[in-house]
């Protein structure tokens, strides 16, 4: 929680507060995982989910490697160097300790489930394109359906995406069977449901004993409609730099969204007509944003009429795989380019 407070707002006296909390939860972690990291697992598991169980100690070591990860940044940012450098070592080992324990000869991960796929991406443990595929054939068994329970929900969509599954993550996005959000939403839900089947296909409900309809868990997949949809997300705490990538897919053909930031709206808005994609963005004062085009190369992007290369103070245009990269100031920007939208 103060790592999400501080990146959302940038206030570093979250960190302080908890920070001794924090430093004593993770040394007593590390002595119930022992030097090889593998026993720290509660009896619960990835909660709830669909017949797709995830190894206990697959979980604690990734949850204990993650957390180290955090720590990392924490302790640097508040110039708590010696612990820093004791939480990247331990990071780095238990991320060794994750591949020769669960990542096995033929590509596969733990147990197969989504779950641990999508929480080794997640986390970065494991290099999205050496697991991503594997991960799509998993979806792809279930016939391109969700089977993550509470732990694997928020980090399935953004796996996806991370390894180039953009379609299949808007597929489970907008599917309307069960299980999905889409189903929810079908049979009424205006609250996240606890289980995937509280209002089971025939009608009737769920198990009665352990059946909220206002529970969080699975709501998760706002984030990457934000990050992904909209295509905002911090590239430095509280939004100081930002990254604005918007993943058009999904037969979508137009997006967008807000965040009200410590410095100001952040504002994107896109979309598709008679083969040309326009992308409206507004960077607050006092920010710089990261912008990625989809494009097939920079050449073809304008910016208010006119070559990227006019733009006041932008940094320097690059071209990838994901599109054309550019970096500019606090303002508002209307970038073009042809654009065809992707198949559903």
């Amino acid at each position: 929680m103060p790592y999400t407070l501080w990146m959302a707002y940038g206030d570093k006296r979250v960190i302080n507060d908890g920070y001794e909390s924090m430093k004593r939860f993770m040394a007593r972690i590390e002595a119930m995982a022992g030097p090889e990291g593998r026993r720290v697992h509660g009896p619960w598991g990835d909660w709830l989910h669909l017949d797709d169980p995830t190894p206990p100690d697959l979980l604690g070591t990734a949850y204990l490697a993650y957390d180290a990860q955090l720590m990392t940044l924490m302790a640097s940012a508040i110039g708590r160097n010696d612990d820093a450098a004791h939480y990247t070592a331990l990071a780095n080992r238990l991320r060794g300790l994750f591949r020769q324990h669960y990542l096995h000869g033929n590509g596969t991960l733990g147990s197969n489930s989504q779950t641990g796929y999508a929480m080794a991406i997640g986390m970065g443990l494991i290099e999205p394109s050496e697991v991503g595929d594997a991960l799509a054939r998993a979806v792809a068994a279930r016939h391109d359906h969700l089977s993550t329970g509470f732990l694997g929900t928020p980090w399935l969509l953004p796996a996806l995406s991370a390894s180039g599954h953009d379609d299949l993550a808007y597929r489970l996005l907008l599917n309307r069977d069960y299980p999905s959000w889409g189903y929810e939403v079908a049979n009424g839900a205006t609250t996240m449901w606890e289980r995937w089947n509280s209002i089971k296909p025939n009608g009737t409900f769920g198990d009665v004993e352990m059946n909220s309809f206002n529970h969080y868990a699975y709501g998760a997949v706002g984030d990457w409609m934000y990050r992904n949809i909209a295509g905002i997300a911090p590239a430095a705490p509280g939004y100081r730099s930002i990254t604005m990538a918007p993943h058009i897919g999904g037969g979508l053909t137009s997006g967008g969204g807000k965040l009200d930031s410590p410095y100001g709206d952040i504002v994107t808005a896109w979309r598709v007509d008679a083969g040309i994609l326009e992308l409206d963005v507004t960077v607050p004062v006092n920010t710089t944003a990261h912008v990625v085009i989809p494009s097939p190369d920079a050449s073809t992007v304008t910016e208010g009429g006119k070559a990227l290369a006019a733009i006041e103070g932008a940094g320097a245009i690059t071209h990838d795989g994901h599109g054309t990269h550019v970096t500019i100031g606090s303002g508002k920007y209307v970038f073009r380019v042809p654009f065809a939208v992707p198949a559903t």
